[in-house]
């Protein structure tokens, strides 16, 4: 497999692809440099494999004799058939494709597709990482492909050359979600040019969800984090039946939690970061689901929500997953693409703002974490680095909720209590009533009302004549 195919392989991940292409289109902006982007979206690829392609291209990386039969025959041997209403239709041959649900489907189809990164790199129209020799011409992962230039012209040779080789082995390409994207230095300047797959003309896009996280041709990832946040409310929402549910226990309301609320909002978390307002977007996402768990109003300190249910902020989540990716790339071979877009030298020649640099948000992360970074770095072993920044992040998280148990009216509990972050024994089994009310207690979620007569000094209170009903009477006061 060439080096720029990263699909099911150990240690090869989405991660990989958006770290690489975020960084060359950032460097090359802040250098005043354009870089042209082609997104390849193929109609069902994987259905629409051409069997004989498959087997030649099999022989051709060396899969021959007995080998080459058994997996010919597990390929050629496939039959469907469709259910409806409880009954089922007749089984038919599938001529074509990848067998459904098979374990080595995607290392047939990445053996099928592989000679398209080949046939784009031949062009030599590509883009040159930094101050290095390295240059990037497309990147392949399983059928999501990417081709980059620096030119107009060389962008339109590498979809010609793409063109061909879907048209020599069968495979159709869907114009309509393909797309160009122009990362230039001036927004304003209109472009020009028009690209073209065939004699069809591909759209342009100012951002393109590439492997599941939006690029944008500024730099920014905002609009990805805004669009995520959004996502994780509405799938508070929809969930809000099974969070708000006083009959479950919270410890699976977490967990539902967990596995479909936060996978978006932490997915490729090692590579953006956008601005304060976007971050707390984000946040809230998670926090809506949080308080809806604990049966919390919306004015609750986040702070104790979090300490209540034993959670971090998404921030920690992501700062750990930063620390970590670069810990991985310091471990990679010199020849991986990663690590050489992170090491390379880019010229600064733009003037005015700059697109948000990776490595300067990483320094920040390690200056929050008060860490020694190189201390760090030299850690045996991915677990023990993983565990000390595990530590870190939870003394920063501790650190915040003291501060704002001192600044925040309500949360004198853990001022008091001295109890830090971690999941309340009380709240094991149903949120019955008593439950519900020692939270709003701890959380100090009070209201109005309540707040009001907390303020209330105690000559106004001696003024006040209230009868046994609770309220001002006048029929009452003249008696």
């Amino acid at each position: 497999m060439k080096r720029l195919t990263k699909c099911f392989r150990k240690k090869r991940g989405c991660v990989h692809h958006v770290f690489t292409v975020g960084i060359i289109i950032q460097g090359n902006k802040r250098a005043g440099k354009p870089t042209y982007c082609f997104f390849l979206d193929l109609k069902k690829a994987y259905d629409t494999v051409w069997r004989n392609g498959l087997w030649k291209q099999q022989s051709k990386y060396g899969i021959t004799g007995k080998m080459w039969r058994v997996l010919k025959k597990m390929t050629e041997c496939t039959k469907s058939a469709v259910m409806l209403d409880g009954e089922l239709s007749k089984f038919f041959d599938i001529e074509q494709g990848v067998p459904q649900g098979c374990t080595l489907s995607p290392t047939l189809f990445q053996v099928f597709i592989n000679d398209l990164l080949e046939v784009v790199e031949a062009v030599r129209k590509g883009v040159k990482v930094g101050d290095t020799e390295t240059s990037v011409s497309g990147m392949l992962f399983a059928d999501d492909f990417v081709g980059m230039s620096d030119t107009p012209e060389g962008l339109q040779l590498q979809i010609d050359a793409a063109k061909k080789f879907t048209d020599k082995w069968r495979l159709s390409a869907n114009v309509q979600k393909s797309a160009v994207m122009v990362c230039n230095e001036n927004k304003e300047e209109p472009v020009e040019h028009r690209w073209k797959w065939g004699i069809e003309e591909i759209i342009m896009d100012q951002q393109y969800t590439y492997l599941g996280v939006e690029i944008a041709k500024d730099c920014s990832w905002n609009a990805h984090m805004s669009k995520v946040a959004e996502k994780g409310k509405a799938r508070a929402g929809k969930l809000h039946p099974i969070l708000a549910n006083r009959h479950l226990d919270t410890r699976i309301k977490l967990t539902v939690k967990s596995v479909i609320i936060l996978p978006p909002l932490e997915f490729a978390g090692e590579v953006w970061e956008g601005n304060m307002k976007v971050v707390k977007e984000l946040e809230a996402a998670q926090m809506k689901a949080a308080k809806i768990i604990l049966g919390c109003s919306t004015r609750t300190s986040n702070a104790a929500v979090r300490a209540e249910l034993g959670i971090q902020s998404l921030r920690s989540g992501r700062d750990a997953r930063k620390l970590t990716w670069q810990y991985r790339m310091c471990g990679m071979g010199e020849e991986r693409l990663p690590r050489i877009v992170w090491e390379a030298k880019w010229a600064n020649k733009k003037r005015g703002r700059q697109p948000t640099e990776w490595v300067k948000v990483v320094e920040v992360v390690w200056k929050g974490l008060d860490i020694d970074e190189d201390e760090t770095l030299e850690t045996e072993g991915l677990q023990g680095f993983k565990e000390k920044i595990s530590v870190a992040c939870a003394e920063r998280e501790e650190q915040n909720l003291r501060k704002e148990s001192k600044d925040k009216e309500g949360l004198e509990v853990y001022g008091m209590l001295k109890e830090g972050i971690g999941f309340k024994d009380y709240l094991h089994g149903p949120m019955d009533a008593g439950t519900k009310l020692k939270v709003k207690f701890r959380t100090g979620d009070i209201g109005l009302r309540e707040r009001r007569r907390r303020h209330r000094t105690v000559d106004e209170e001696d003024d006040e004549f209230k009868c046994d009903c609770g309220f001002e009477c006048e029929d009452r006061v003249q008696e």
